[in-house]
């Protein structure tokens, strides 16, 4: 039997604007998801942030 011990999804996401990257996070707060922003940046002419969050309801995955 398996038996997964922790688990996440690393994402790189665009937006047009910061505010719009601000909300996503926001979003994530409130769903109480565990989450790490890795990077955030601007890239030709939008913003860009890699976040790691929860797979379900695993541990995330420690570095």
């Amino acid at each position: 039997m398996k038996k997964v011990i922790a688990a996440c999804i690393e994402r790189i996401l665009d937006f047009d604007t910061p505010e719009e990257a601000a909300a996503y996070i926001d979003g994530l707060r409130n769903k109480k998801t565990n989450f790490v922003i890795v990077s955030r940046e601007e890239a030709g002419g939008k913003y860009r942030i890699r976040v790691k969050e929860q797979y379900n309801k695993s541990p995330m995955i420690q570095d």
